[in-house]
């Protein structure tokens, strides 16, 4: 089928969820400022298209102390003065939430939809992920102001906007080990249709991309150092999760509302 991005609509809906910077953020500045910088053009060299994914779920507090550890390892990305940057993900999903169950349900080779805006840059992305039986995450993207007339075609009959997925990212890149961290802060999230936001305001989400093994990698070695390990995490399940009123069924990822309570009140 065809799906028609109303990115305005998207645009003005995200603006809505964020009003103020998250406290965090005041106890990163030196540091962040400390980093040698890369450029999205040098990143976006190395795609990591086809990779393994390592999540971690951290306390918010641990942010500082875990850049100052890995600031001579790691750059950090710099893009039109910003070091960190707000995502506005906009995922679709079937009126049954089919996207979703196959999830829950624990279906592998799985796709996932999302609308992804950087709002500092202004720039935009329809993304399609897909979970292979592997465990490969395969990412497709197109640039959605390259697409003729906002239509994008994708697998499923029928898709339409099913949740805003808000959040603050820093993107550190390790050139040695050629991978990706990602931390991610500040998560806000709301059904289109709804006014209620769920937030996750305690939570630091790090998230490491690589294509080989992730057990030699610094940031899991100070991940492990502090005794955090590995986590399964999707922010698009746990927002369906946080934003449902007992409709949905949600089995699989209690564990992980269990373990996000508990990295919250580290």
């Amino acid at each position: 089928m065809q799906l028609k991005l109303e990115q305005a609509q998207y645009r003005s809906d995200h603006g809505e969820l964020r009003s103020k910077g998250h406290d965090i953020e005041k106890s990163c500045t030196a540091v962040v400022g400390q980093f040698s910088a890369h450029t999205l053009k040098e990143q976006s060299a190395i795609t990591l298209a086809d990779r393994t994914d390592s999540k971690f779920l951290l306390p918010v507090r641990v942010l500082p102390r875990f850049l100052g550890a890995l600031n001579s390892d790691y750059t950090i990305l710099e893009e039109s003065g910003h070091r960190v940057f707000t995502y506005e993900n906009t995922y679709f999903d079937t009126p049954a939430w089919d996207l979703y169950l196959q999830h829950q349900n624990g279906k592998l080779n799985r796709h996932k939809f999302r609308l992804r805006r950087y709002r500092e840059t202004d720039i935009s992305y329809f993304e399609k992920k897909f979970k292979t039986n592997k465990d490969r995450t395969i990412k497709e993207r197109v640039n959605s102001a390259d697409v003729q007339s906002s239509d994008i075609i994708v697998e499923e009959d029928i898709v339409k906007p099913s949740l805003y997925v808000n959040y603050r990212r820093v993107t550190l890149w390790n050139h040695a080990a050629n991978e990706r961290l990602t931390l991610d802060y500040d998560l806000c999230y709301r059904r289109p249709e709804k006014t209620k936001v769920a937030r996750l305001d305690g939570l630091l989400i790090a998230e490491l991309k690589r294509h080989g093994n992730a057990s030699d990698s610094l940031f899991v070695k100070t991940a492990k150092d502090h005794g955090f390990s590995p986590k399964t995490f999707s922010k698009y399940c746990t927002g369906v999760c946080l934003t449902d009123n007992g409709s949905l069924k949600n089995n699989l990822f209690k564990s992980t509302l269990i373990d996000i309570k508990k990295a919250s009140e580290l």
